[in-house]
């Protein structure tokens, strides 16, 4: 069944319609953003008298100091995996739109250095007790008579997003059987790692995962594309 996505693009600073994507760099440090033509043209302005005052930096000292930008694709990964980490931990983050650069650190240092200390702080701001658990992502969290489970599940599948062909293939391999599978080689355990990371897989023994009810929702959402 063939469908049609329209991607509307949010203006990172004011929330209105944003017409283009801005790409600078500061410290050595690649940047894009989402604005609007109006918010664009101030920015350039903005920038102006620095940029005729500046000279092209030499191609030594961008090689030194610039890491490659994520593609897309991966900046997408990426932001669903940001999203998913922010609800399991209730910190709120907004569902469209750039993530806000501190939610993106904070997520970085729990995710890859087991440091928690920017988490916490973020969620005591939001007036939330820092000490409260994660939820895990297979556990569904409805107010009541706001939304069914299964409406509810739906939502959580359709922000899983299209999944690359290892990673489907494995989850409905997995779905098929008795909803667990085993991490044999390096290439097993980058799909499974990118599904847990999506919450349609969770980590349950080493190199072993399990199905989660994102997982089996995403599946039968996306059967008749699947056997297309």
């Amino acid at each position: 069944m063939a469908q049609k996505v329209r991607v509307r693009l949010v203006d990172d600073l004011d929330g209105s319609e944003a017409r283009e994507t801005v790409s600078f760099a500061l410290d050595g440090r690649p940047r894009e953003i989402e604005l609007s033509h109006e918010n664009a043209a101030k920015f350039r302005r903005l920038m102006e008298p620095y940029m005729e005052r500046s000279r092209p930096a030499r191609p030594t000292n961008l090689a030194a100091k610039c890491t490659p930008p994520l593609t897309q694709a991966a900046l997408r990964e990426e932001g669903v995996a940001i999203r998913a980490w922010a609800e399991e931990h209730h910190l709120p983050v907004n569902p469209l739109g750039r993530i806000p650069e501190l939610t993106r650190k904070a997520w970085e240092r729990h995710t890859k250095q087991d440091d928690r200390s920017l988490l916490d702080q973020l969620l005591a701001k939001a007036g939330i007790d820092p000490a409260t658990p994660p939820t895990p992502r297979n556990v569904v969290d409805i107010k009541e008579g706001k939304t069914s489970p299964e409406d509810h599940l739906e939502r959580q599948a359709r922000t899983v997003g299209k999944l690359s062909d290892p990673q489907s293939k494995r989850l409905r391999e997995a779905c098929a059987g008795d909803g667990t599978a085993t991490a044999s080689d390096a290439t097993d355990r980058s799909s499974y790692e990118a599904l847990r990371r999506r919450g349609c897989m969770e980590l349950t023994d080493k190199d072993t995962y399990a199905v989660t009810d994102v997982g089996r929702t995403w599946v039968r959402l996306n059967q008749h594309a699947l056997s297309a």
